[in-house]
């Protein structure tokens, strides 16, 4: 069976639960368990598989004397992936303009993102050995020596043989334990979709957002079904357009339902290889790096959503100095979102909010109601962009291997 139908079968079980009339709050209590148990399992292998993955990747990508041209391309396309979507949002939001949002009163919470000097210190600790102890949130460290270790394995051959031969077979024999949690994992998506739309029955007042929603559910399909598609098209591909689209469905369904974007990239990493046919030494790099610092699809949402904070807390018009700076702010706030998995769009909307002061420090909190459905959009784009760009990278590099539909996963 696919694992897109499975994920699916989970999903349709744990909305039919969710629609029971009454729950207690001990089997609420026990699908949120169940749903962070989820989450846990998902992520379990990750840091590990990106650690041996990424340094063998590296490897592989000097030893053919294009890493420097892989990672400059990567970082062009994350740039501009982020730049275009950001812009996309922002417009999408003046032209159709929803209506403002009642000022609610809602118990504040702040979130703060790690600062330069505190990301340096985690990537440089004292002790080495402590990046493989971090709290489950932050790739970047364990990244970061990852890739120094791989730009290092080619200097004496004869003396590193050992170890990259090691890290070759920890990457494969972890992608194969990563493959076996992907394919039970669907079991989970039963407590995740039903405790995500528990989450949403009990949040007051849905209606006053359905302008937003309907405006980011049509960046949504503008973005997966039109643009995607069209530059895939336009790039000479001689196949379907929306084959890679197919070739993803797990993910993106695992974005939208788990809201993390850390949980989700074990379900891209297989059907990244799997289905679109990225090599690890793509891959391997791609993944990661836009987990940690490609969140377009964030940037998009945290764009359209804090104009509507401001038309709510002002009646008057936006200006257009006031556009070009939620256009710069949603795009650089995206960059230092690392740290936030599972909250990003939130965390964003903090962030800005402080940024500008006048009055709106505490404005995302009108937003709290509709917040998971917010991040769901954000990390749902961020996996459909991730995997898009890599795609279009290996194709570009031409390192990638075509699959037939009918061998998708």
């Amino acid at each position: 069976m696919k694992i897109w139908i499975k994920l699916l079968i989970g999903t349709i079980i744990g909305i039919f639960i969710a629609l029971f009339p009454e729950h207690s709050a001990a089997s609420r209590d026990l699908l949120s368990f169940f749903s962070e148990l989820t989450i846990n399992i998902g992520r379990y292998i990750l840091f590990p598989l990106i650690f041996f993955s990424l340094a063998i990747g590296v490897y592989e990508l000097k030893q053919e004397k294009r890493a420097l041209k892989t990672y400059t391309k990567l970082i062009l396309y994350l740039v501009l992936s982020t730049a275009f979507m950001t812009i996309l949002g922002t417009l999408s939001v003046l032209i159709f303009s929803p209506e403002r949002i009642p000022i609610l009163i809602e118990e504040e919470v702040r979130y703060s993102v790690p600062g330069i000097r505190e990301v340096l210190m985690q990537i440089f600790p004292k002790n080495a050995f402590r990046v493989f102890i971090p709290d489950g949130n932050f790739l970047l460290p364990l990244s970061f020596l990852s890739f120094f270790l791989g730009l290092n394995f080619s200097f004496d051959r004869l003396v590193t043989k050992p170890v990259i031969e090691f890290f070759d077979s920890m990457s494969r024999i972890l992608y194969h334990i990563n493959s076996f949690i992907v394919e039970i994992i669907g079991i989970g998506f039963i407590a995740l979709t039903a405790s995500f739309l528990l989450q949403i029955k009990s949040a007051p007042e849905m209606n006053l957002f359905t302008q937003l929603l309907i405006v980011i559910s049509i960046d949504t399909v503008i973005v997966i079904f039109g643009i995607y598609p069209g530059l895939i098209y336009i790039s000479g591909l001689k196949e379907n357009p929306y084959k890679w689209l197919y070739a993803i469905m797990g993910p993106a369904l695992g974005g939208f339902i788990s809201k993390d974007i850390y949980f989700t990239l074990p379900l891209l990493i297989k059907h990244g290889k799997e289905n679109l046919g990225i090599p690890r030494k793509i891959g391997s790099s791609s993944f990661p790096v836009f987990a940690i610092f490609g969140r377009a699809g964030t940037a998009l949402v945290t764009s359209v959503s804090f104009i509507v904070i401001m038309k709510s807390y002002s009646g008057l018009g936006i200006t257009f100095f006031q556009v070009l700076w939620v256009i710069v702010f949603s795009f650089l706030v995206s960059f230092v979102l690392g740290s936030f998995p599972g909250l990003g769009v939130f965390v964003a909307l903090s962030l800005l909010c402080s940024l500008y002061g006048k009055g709106l420090d505490v404005g995302f909190l009108i937003l709290k109601p509709v917040a998971p459905i917010l991040v769901s959009f954000g990390v749902l784009l961020d996996i459909i962009t991730a995997a898009f760009v890599s795609f279009m990278l290996s194709v570009k590099e031409r390192v990638n291997t075509e699959v037939e539909v009918q061998e998708f996963i």
